[in-house]
């Protein structure tokens, strides 16, 4: 017989045999699965912040400047909410000077972009439209003038020197003026017509001094292909085609003089003629912007908050090289100085932003907006504490409603579907960088910030890494303290 006391004795070991080991920790876990590939010599760095309480989660390698691809939009993206405000806008102006007319660019980015103009239920053109609209109801049909076009507001480098040349002739290095028309792109769509006939094209916006030499045939050889001359505003087209189709975009050479061409043209198409030249303008109408109100005939305007969306959500590098020369040209002038935005103002108004917010920038190396340049360099603490401000931030809902969300849209729609609206964030990509940054809301609804870069290592091929991020995002999803 068993005494009570040695019953109760028994009762505890039992309960201590039973007793469940506790299981690996949160940076156990992450190690494990963010090391993975590390014989491939991939570099890899990664940091979590729990944003309600600030308390660091996991930190490997956070202090090592690292490319970080497109990962570095989030940081022009918030340093533009966080100068401008997200009610901001950027005007483009239509003015008339006696028998002239003038537009006069401010560096909108937003001016015919297909995407914002869809979004509305509109086109390309129908800013032009509106102006063609606004003239006739003045019943001016004619100008003897010239058409006088002004895009100095930013920088006459219209691509940054740090690109490869190759990808100049590709719609993600488009260039960037003070004057822009749909993202500085020619689009141009093929319709197939008799067999071993060459195939019917429409350009988009239609324009007079872009030539199309046109190689490609109706039938199904091969598929249809475009390519653009270096240096010049002349595309060819090659291949055939059975079916229409619409053909990756190519960026022109020369934005404003695009701008004047596309709008001369359809001023002409709708009744409006130009009789003199177009003809590039060294100073704004009056020398002001705005122009003079009683010579204003018309305004287009872009929210920033549909710029920042292009940015981020779709990563169209074009807008984020827009913004960051708009953010210079706002930090110049908070400075008293009166100058066209460029990538150098642009990196002095970031590093003034992320200074402002006590986030330690001395690894921080901005050579354009968007991450295109392998010149840039960031860490993930730097990206991390980017996100926790932005996260209690005044423009803290357009920031992240700008983010791509997994599993639905943007650059994240094809990943972490199991986890469709848990996963915010901004992913990057060029040859050898892989990155992903962002929010994670776990299963008991905390939100975590995250950054997770890797450079070297790997090709072409990004795949396996990103894997690994995802991966890394369903354990922090599934979180629990």
């Amino acid at each position: 017989m068993i005494c009570c006391a040695a019953f109760v004795a028994m009762l505890c070991s039992c309960g201590r045999s039973h007793k469940q080991s506790p299981g690996p920790s949160l940076a156990t876990t992450l190690d494990e699965v963010l090391n993975r590939l590390a014989h491939t010599g991939a570099v890899c760095s990664a940091r979590v912040l729990d944003l309600q309480t600030g308390r660091e989660l996991y930190a490997a390698k956070v202090d090592e400047p690292l490319m970080p691809a497109s990962n570095l939009k989030l940081l022009t993206s918030a340093a533009a909410l966080d100068r401008f405000g997200a009610g901001h806008t950027f005007k483009t102006y239509l003015a008339i000077d006696g028998e002239d007319l003038w537009v006069i660019g401010t560096g909108d980015p937003g001016t015919g972009d297909p995407r914002i103009a869809a979004g509305s239920g509109r086109t390309p053109v129908s800013m032009f439209d509106d102006w063609a609209d606004a003239l006739r109801k003045r019943g001016i049909s004619r100008f003897r003038g010239n058409l006088y076009y002004y895009d100095a507001a930013l920088e006459p480098m219209w691509v940054h020197p740090s690109w490869h040349k190759d990808f100049l002739v590709e719609w993600f290095a488009a260039p960037t003026s003070g004057l822009n028309f749909n993202d500085n792109c020619i689009d141009i769509s093929i319709t197939p017509t008799a067999a071993g006939q060459p195939v019917q094209f429409e350009l988009m916006p239609p324009v007079r001094n872009v030539q199309i030499i046109n190689k490609c045939l109706t039938g199904d050889t091969h598929s249809p292909q475009i390519v653009r001359a270096i240096g010049a505003n002349t595309i060819t087209l090659t291949g055939s085609a059975s079916t229409p189709a619409r053909l990756e975009s190519k960026p022109i050479t020369d934005p404003g003089a695009f701008f004047a061409d596309a709008f001369r043209t359809h001023l002409a198409s709708r009744g409006i003629a130009v009789d003199g030249r177009a003809i590039r303008a060294a100073s704004p109408l009056d020398g002001t912007t705005p122009p003079p109100l009683d010579k204003v005939v018309a305004v287009h305007e872009t929210r920033l908050r549909d710029a920042i969306f292009r940015i981020n959500k779709q990563s169209q590098n074009f807008f984020a090289e827009a913004v960051c020369k708009l953010l210079g040209q706002g930090f110049e002038a908070d400075q008293g100085r009166s100058a066209a935005g460029s990538w150098e103002a642009g990196r002095r108004a970031i590093h003034a932003f992320l200074r402002q917010h006590h986030i330690d920038d001395s690894r921080v190396v901005v050579a354009d907006g968007s991450g295109l340049s392998r010149d840039n360099r960031a860490t993930t603490r730097v990206l991390t504490d980017v996100l926790a401000a932005m996260y209690s931030h005044p423009s803290s809902n357009v920031f992240r409603d700008s983010l791509s969300v997994a599993g639905k849209d943007g650059s994240l729609a094809k990943r972490l579907t199991d986890l469709e609206g848990r996963v915010l964030g901004k992913p990057g990509y060029i040859a050898g960088v892989c990155s992903v940054s962002g929010y994670v809301r776990t299963s008991r609804g905390r939100w975590l910030g995250f950054a997770i870069i890797y450079n070297g290592g790997f090709g072409a091929d990004e795949k396996p890494f990103q894997l690994l991020q995802d991966e890394a995002c369903r354990i922090l999803a599934e979180w629990a303290e």
